[in-house]
């Protein structure tokens, strides 16, 4: 009997001690079923309390996404904060963060990001190149754009919308010629581009060709299901 006792006083004693060293990956692992069931704001208080002994980037990237789930862009802007400062090299975690920067009109506090994320040895996949170049064309950095516009036309994926967003930038500049020869080069490739015929259509016009930019249009409506590139 004594022996059993002591049994059962070794295992309760152990699994007190377990439950107090690893609460944290219980609050996570609960933090993973509440958020598989989507219960987003009883996930993020699991991955709060995990986070405050856990030191993991993949915690703090899904809790910034059940903020943003719950639309607490506040709350997620602070997490994925402080996760890239704690861990650089995060790209989806930099591309996410600059998103909100992008919405709230302040494009200038993601450049740092990326820059730091490229001085950490970071390589910016194409997705990655044409964000910055949205984002330093939304700051009015040009010339910085379309260095970045170019970079992602290297990918096949990427080299439509990207040529067809640095054509529509150039015709933003009054660059016409420039802006007219890559919508041109889109459409011979993609010769049902909607967008690309109409930003053709539109630079012809800004350029003073009236008749071309006509016909341009007459094609247009001609043909109403004309893909567009998609934009994030």
């Amino acid at each position: 009997m004594k022996l059993l006792l002591y049994i059962f006083g070794v295992a309760l004693g152990v699994t007190i001690l377990f439950q107090r060293l690893e609460w944290q990956w219980v609050a996570f692992r609960s933090g993973e079923d509440a958020y598989k069931r989507g219960e987003y704001l009883r996930a993020a208080t699991f991955y709060e309390r995990a986070a405050q002994k856990l030191d993991d980037p993949r915690l703090l990237g899904v809790l910034g996404q059940c903020w943003l789930m719950l639309g607490r862009t506040a709350d997620a802007e602070k997490v994925l904060a402080r996760m890239i400062e704690r861990y650089p090299k995060q790209l989806p975690a930099i591309k996410l963060l600059s998103g909100l920067y992008q919405q709230a009109k302040e494009p200038e506090k993601a450049i740092p990001l990326f820059a730091r994320y490229s001085g950490a040895g970071g390589k910016l996949d194409s997705s990655a190149q044409l964000q910055l170049a949205r984002i330093y064309r939304q700051a009015g950095r040009y010339e910085e754009a379309a260095d970045f516009f170019l970079q992602a036309d290297q990918d096949p994926t990427q080299k439509n919308i990207s040529n067809v967003e640095l054509a529509e930038m150039r015709s933003w500049q009054g660059r016409y010629d420039q802006s007219i020869d890559l919508f041109q080069q889109v459409l011979r490739a993609d010769p049902a581009n909607r967008q690309a015929k109409l930003g053709l259509a539109r630079a012809l016009s800004w350029a003073g060709r009236y008749g071309e930019s006509v016909e341009e249009y007459k094609r247009l409506l001609n043909n109403p299901s004309n893909s567009v590139p998609s934009k994030p």
